[in-house]
C-alpha cells in the first residue's frame, strides 16, 4: 500500500519538476528575444546617429577663430588656404589635414587646430621669425631653418648668411652668437660667410671685414672686441679689413 503511494508521489514530483523546467526555458527564451530586439534597436539607433553625424548639415562649422601675432602674414591668406576645406562639418573635419594645409603657407612656422563645441574651429598660428637671408635662396628663421616666401614679402635690411649646403643651422647659430658679442661695440653683421674650407669671414655694418679663419674663431672674435675700442675705433672709417688669423695679434688693411 505504502509502496504504491510513494510511486504516485514520485510521479507527481517529476511532473512538477518537468513543468518547472519548461517554464524556465520559456522565460529564458522570452528574455533572450527581448534582449535581441533591444540590441537590434540599439544598433539601429547607433547607425542612425552615425549617419546623422556624417551629414555635414547636421552640425556645420559656424565660425573659424584665427589667433596669432602677425607681422608678415595676413589672415586673408589663411582664409583663402582653407576655402572649401571646412564643408565636412564639425565632427568630420580632419584637423590634421587642416594643420598640414596651414604649414604649407611659407610664413607659417607652426599651427594648432582644434574643435570647440558646438561649431567653432579654433586655429592658432605661430609666424616665422626671419633673422637673415640665405645667399643660395630663401630666408632663415630663428631655428636656423630655411623657408621660401614670395620675394616681394621679404623684409628689408636682413643680414646675409652664406655657407655650404645644409649648413644654415650652424651658420645661423654662430651669427646670433657673434651678433651678441659685437652688440656692446654698436657693431652689427651685414654678412657672414662660412666657406668650403670651414673658414669664417664677417662683414660689419661699418664696412670692416673680419677674417677669423677655421679654428679658434670664438677666441679671435673676442680678441677683436677687446682691442677694438682702444686700438681701432678711432680710425674705424679708414679700415678695410682686419685679419685675426694670428696666434696673438691681428693685421689691418687700410682703405686707399
Amino acid at each position: 500500500m505504502f509502496g504504491s503511494l510513494f510511486k504516485k508521489v514520485n510521479k507527481t514530483n517529476r511532473r512538477l519538476e518537468q513543468s518547472e523546467d519548461v517554464g524556465v526555458v520559456q522565460r529564458f527564451r522570452l528574455r533572450m528575444a527581448a534582449i535581441t530586439v533591444a540590441g537590434s534597436a540599439l544598433v539601429a539607433l547607433v547607425i542612425w546617429i552615425g549617419m546623422k553625424l556624417e551629414d555635414p548639415h547636421t552640425l556645420p562649422i559656424a565660425s573659424v577663430e584665427i589667433q596669432g601675432e602677425f607681422h608678415y602674414l595676413e589672415k586673408q591668406q589663411i582664409e583663402q588656404a582653407l576655402n572649401g576645406r571646412l564643408e565636412a562639418g564639425f565632427f568630420n573635419v580632419d584637423v590634421d589635414v587642416i594643420r598640414d594645409i596651414l604649414l604649407d603657407i611659407p610664413w607659417v612656422n607652426a599651427a594648432t587646430v582644434r574643435r570647440v563645441w558646438p561649431g567653432t574651429l579654433q586655429i592658432e598660428v605661430i609666424e616665422q621669425l626671419p633673422i637673415a637671408r640665405w645667399t643660395a635662396g630663401g630666408l632663415v628663421n630663428s631655428q636656423g631653418q630655411l623657408f621660401f616666401p614670395l620675394p616681394e614679402t621679404d623684409p628689408p635690411d636682413l643680414p646675409e648668411l652664406q655657407g655650404p649646403v645644409d649648413s644654415q643651422v650652424v651658420v645661423a647659430m654662430r651669427y646670433r652668437e657673434m651678433e651678441k658679442e659685437l652688440e656692446p661695440l654698436a657693431l652689427r653683421i651685414n654678412r657672414i660667410v662660412l666657406d668650403e674650407r670651414r673658414s669664417w669671414k664677417i662683414e660689419l655694418n661699418s664696412g670692416v671685414t673680419l677674417l677669423l679663419g677655421r679654428v679658434n674663431d670664438n677666441a679671435r672674435l673676442a680678441r677683436f672686441t677687446r682691442l677694438y675700442p682702444v686700438a681701432l675705433a678711432a680710425r674705424a672709417a679708414e679700415i678695410e679689413q682686419v685679419d685675426l688669423r694670428y696666434t696673438n695679434g691681428f693685421s689691418v688693411r687700410w682703405k686707399t
